[in-house]
């Protein structure tokens, strides 16, 4: 492979390799924004939603 196809494939695969890396980041940030009792009120509607339905 040309030395500088070679580089450019290196360069486009670090800039993948940050872009996951920093999505990963985001993601488990926004889950973790979530306080417990906020997600104890979600999973209380969630479980009062199923009773209701069955």
């Amino acid at each position: 492979m040309d030395s500088k196809a070679q580089s450019a494939l290196e360069y486009l695969l670090l800039i993948a390799g940050v872009v996951l890396v920093a999505a990963i980041v985001i993601i488990t940030m926004i889950n973790t924004i979530n306080t417990p009792t906020q997600s104890s009120e979600v999973y209380h509607s969630k479980y009062n939603e199923l009773i209701h339905v069955s």
